[in-house]
């Protein structure tokens, strides 16, 4: 995999976790030790129905290419931190990183993500999860992978819905040419 379509997949990892769209996002899971208040969103099932709605339309927008779409379920002034790239500030910045990611990345053949972790506190919710997806750039013979793990933190909003106020996504995939990750050293 060359260094720019890795670049490519990983902004698409980034916009695609954004939405973490799972079989897994329906359970409710707190970490242990986490410090929700009793009667607290984190104990809302329609709270966390409206997360679980919102990941499924965000992944619809992404296997459509929809660039807008994907880019309405964050906040005016969000931040994607997509690996290997620089961060994208605003919600006009982030939809013109989509539009060209699906420029660079071709067809999304396959894309699962579960959510681990699913924290909300009041009006913000931080949730953490895994994926694993496979996309044919322009012109591949082959479909490629990427995996790892996404933090999103949500923000509700003053008529109610909820929007992504930050994100952070960490391929597990070596870039091109780099050796594999090593035990570190101390």
């Amino acid at each position: 995999m060359d260094a720019n379509r890795l670049s490519a997949a990983c902004t698409l990892v980034g916009a695609l976790l954004a939405g973490a769209c799972s079989a897994g996002a329906g359970k409710s899971d707190t970490a242990k030790g986490s410090a929700i208040q009793s009667g607290s969103v984190a104990n809302d099932p329609a709270v966390r129905q409206a997360i679980d709605s919102a990941d499924q339309k965000f992944a619809a927008a992404m296997k459509s290419s929809d660039a807008a779409t994907a880019a309405s379920f964050y906040e005016d002034n969000a931040t994607s931190m997509p690996p290997n790239m620089e961060a994208e500030t605003g919600r006009a910045a982030i939809e013109k990183g989509f539009t060209q990611l699906f420029k660079d990345v071709g067809k999304i053949n396959d894309f699962t993500a579960e959510t681990k972790d699913f924290d909300a506190y009041g009006g913000h919710i931080i949730e953490v999860g895994s994926y694993n997806m496979s996309f044919t750039p322009p012109g591949a013979k082959a479909p490629m992978k990427d995996h790892g793990t996404f933090i999103n933190y949500w923000r509700k909003q003053p008529d109610g819905s909820w929007k992504i106020h930050r994100d952070a996504i960490v391929s597990a995939t070596p870039m091109p040419n780099a050796p594999p990750a090593g035990p570190m050293k101390k």
